[in-house]
């Protein structure tokens, strides 16, 4: 196989640009399934995942304050049995473009399903602290009306109040957003930006 062919390989699978593949390629001495596999490593290096509870008429409105925030690679629906319904690619140069008619999927699930959980999948950029960590489960939520609450887990996100953001600057919260928080789950009391 030629190299030509093999960066060909790993732009298909892996996203990645000519240089990027070509780099990768020299690292693993032309071995693709090398690459594929420093790629994967590298990529949950740099991400972590947190899980929001939602009902079904708050599911829109939630995906497109996520999808506004800009840090989120990907964006993954389930049924309140854990079985994905949905996952929605969030690349910057594609959120022009397919914004309207991923919503509009989004839309149909949430007329389909009264609760569902959201996984989403962020990139770290750098500014979270050191520890791996997960935040407490969600309370009441907006309007204490059985809404939703987050789970953080990545770097960062042991502890902070509810809703806000743990040590590092990484989300992890401790209970719904309408929740009083306490940190108690370690990590200092920063309530960074609300979204």
């Amino acid at each position: 196989m030629s190299e030509l062919e093999k960066i060909d390989i790993l732009r298909e699978r892996a996203g990645v640009s000519y240089r990027r593949a070509k780099e990768l390629l020299d690292q693993c001495g032309g071995d693709v399934v090398e690459a594929l596999i420093r790629l994967e490593e590298e990529s949950r290096r740099n991400t972590w995942q947190e899980r929001i509870q939602v009902q079904g008429a708050e599911l829109v409105d939630r995906v497109r304050q996520l999808i506004n925030e800009g840090n989120v690679r990907r964006i993954v629906i389930r049924n309140q049995d854990g079985q994905t319904l949905v996952e929605l690619p969030v690349t910057v140069g594609a959120l022009g473009a397919l914004l309207a008619p991923m919503l509009a999927v989004v839309g149909v699930i949430a007329a389909l399903v009264t609760r569902a959980t959201i996984v989403v999948e962020r990139r770290n950029d750098g500014t979270a602290g050191a520890g791996q960590g997960t935040g407490g489960t969600g309370g009441a939520g907006p309007a204490g009306a059985g809404g939703w609450g987050e789970t953080g887990t990545g770097p960062g996100a042991a502890g902070g109040p509810a809703g806000g953001y743990g040590e590092g600057g990484t989300y992890g919260g401790s209970g719904g957003w309408d929740s009083p928080g306490d940190g108690a789950a370690g990590g200092t009391q920063d309530p960074g930006p609300r979204h």
